[in-house]
């Protein structure tokens, strides 16, 4: 025999002994050869608030500030309302709605229907009015002129080459 077919004749002795000894200290039960388990299935909690997921988090917990400040200073965010609901932060009856859009944002996502927001925001009126420059004018850059006595100055256009 070489000495290279020798050493593999020992690493195959070495390897399915190391799995005789893996599958003994994984225990087998004797009924059906099946490996006993050691722990047993913990048991999922069950919250009386719908949707909700999660413990509440201590008060100081970085994100449960941020996603209560987030709903105080836009109500209407979905993504703190959904956050506070599966963490049990909102009343019944504020949590009872956001689990019902939250479903409905899901059914919409697994019927690949485009989602858009169902409160629609117009622009105001400032901003519909017509542009007063024409597009040549649009091209064009301010530029400021500061006077020595700091209460006047003079704004020139200046044309862009190009």
């Amino acid at each position: 025999m070489s000495s290279s077919s020798a050493a593999l004749s020992r690493g195959k002795s070495a390897i399915s002994g190391s799995t005789a000894k893996f599958e003994a200290a994984k225990g087998s039960s004797s009924k059906g050869g099946k490996p006993t388990r050691a722990r047993g299935k913990t048991e999922k909690k069950v919250y009386s608030l719908p949707g909700q997921k999660f413990d509440p988090p201590e008060e100081r917990e970085p994100l449960r500030i941020f996603y209560e400040s987030l709903s105080k200073q836009i109500p209407s965010s979905e993504m703190a309302e959904f956050w506070l609901m599966e963490h049990g932060l909102l009343s019944p009856e504020r949590a009872k709605k956001a689990y019902e859009r939250k479903q409905k944002r899901q059914q919409q996502i697994r019927s690949g229907t485009p989602i858009k927001p169902s409160v629609k925001k117009d622009k105001p009126e400032s901003s519909k009015k017509p542009s007063l420059y024409n597009s040549s004018d649009s091209k064009a850059k301010k530029r400021v002129d500061y006077s020595d006595d700091g209460n006047d100055f003079i704004v020139k256009l200046k044309r862009s080459r190009g």
